[in-house]
């Protein structure tokens, strides 16, 4: 039987499910979900997936992603709720696909995932799934895994083998609406230009389970914990010198500035600082609470040795390391903005930040 599968949570348990209800049956699983976004969230599902059909003995087929080729296929259903018309075409083109392979392997029974998730209606899927099996000549396997507490078992036995529970369902548009209605920003949406793996991102997310993986690897025990946290992202900045933008690099946890216009910035070396600071100073102004580090200062407080603010852009510190420069120069909880620039500037400075700051949970793994 080909099982195509939309991520580990629903999987995990449908698939053993399945075992039970047709153990003559060897199953296979397909993983086909071009509707996921951005590709890394795509790629972490699919990361998950692989461990669980491991863990499981079940051989799996991967599907091409095409992201571009699916959002021709729901246009004009953009603005559709879930569990809507959008979903609808979704399960088509993934069911559609599922059965074309099941064909080319001589498998004549497919089913599908997504029969386990709250957040699809079954009877629906149901009688998609028969239509689409009528056409190919095969037969489409309903079963329902979610009654009898089956959610709920599901939910437990994806805590209970540490799999990852992704926070929305797929697609770029359900994802926009759900954010929407919690009143909070998609991070998904945003990548650093400069790489940083920030908390709360995809990269965070696909750095954590291939840490996960590794330890599992190697039989070092482990704890997969998810801790609240108030994450930061700067959506824009902009430095001007007399309407000239200047290069410049943003401390996380920079708060936002409005065209605010700095004066001519006083550039000093604090005593508590003058054992590190031997070239680098650090610029104040008197109209604002924003600080700047020249690079000589940052390199000196950081121990690092940037050759330019271009190599520093191009391959920034981490964020647990700006942090730490945060709390030596301005304090553990300070939020003022802190800019890095090439060389110490005393002329009049205007300042453009636009910050986000919003609590996520965010997933770690303490090692025991």
């Amino acid at each position: 039987m080909l099982v195509h599968i939309c991520c580990s949570v629903d999987s995990h348990y449908f698939l053993q499910e399945l075992q039970k209800a047709y153990p003559q049956e060897e199953l296979v699983g397909f993983f086909y979900n071009p509707n996921i976004h951005p590709k890394a969230e795509h790629d972490l599902r699919l990361l998950d997936v692989r461990r669980s059909c491991e863990m499981l003995g079940i051989r799996l087929h991967e599907g091409k992603y095409d992201d571009q080729e699916w959002t021709c296929q729901v246009r004009g259903l953009e603005d559709e709720p879930e569990k809507g018309e959008r979903c609808s075409v979704c399960f088509d083109v993934r069911l559609l696909e599922t059965a074309k392979l099941a064909k080319d392997l001589g498998v004549r029974r497919f089913t599908t995932t997504l029969l386990s998730s709250p957040m699809k209606t079954q009877q629906v899927l149901f009688a998609q799934g028969d239509k689409i099996a009528q056409d190919f000549g095969l037969d489409f396997v309903k079963i329902d895994v979610r009654s009898g507490g089956g959610t709920q078992k599901q939910n437990e036995l994806s805590k209970k083998d540490n799999l990852y529970r992704q926070n929305y369902c797929g697609c770029k548009f359900a994802l926009k609406q759900q954010r929407e209605k919690q009143n909070r920003f998609p991070l998904e949406f945003i990548t650093p230009l400069n790489r940083q793996i920030m908390p709360g991102s995809i990269e965070h997310r696909n750095m954590i389970f291939s840490k996960r993986n590794q330890f599992e690897e190697q039989d070092q025990r482990y704890l997969l914990t998810q801790k609240t946290q108030v994450v930061w992202r700067c959506l824009n900045a902009r430095l001007e010198c007399f309407a000239q933008t200047l290069p410049c690099h943003i401390l996380v946890s920079s708060s936002s500035k409005k065209n605010i216009r700095l004066g001519s910035l006083i550039w000093e070396c604090p005593k508590d600082l003058r054992q590190t600071l031997k070239q680098g100073k650090i610029g104040f102004s008197k109209r604002d609470d924003s600080l700047f580090l020249d690079l000589k200062a940052f390199n000196e407080l950081t121990g690092k040795n940037y050759s330019s603010l271009g190599e520093l852009l191009k391959n920034p510190m981490t964020y647990e390391e700006e942090l730490a420069l945060r709390a030596k120069v301005a304090g553990h909880c300070s939020v003022c903005p802190i800019v890095v620039i090439e060389d110490q500037n005393s002329q009049d400075l205007r300042l453009n930040i636009l910050s986000l700051f919003q609590e996520e949970k965010v997933f770690e793994i303490v090692e025991l």
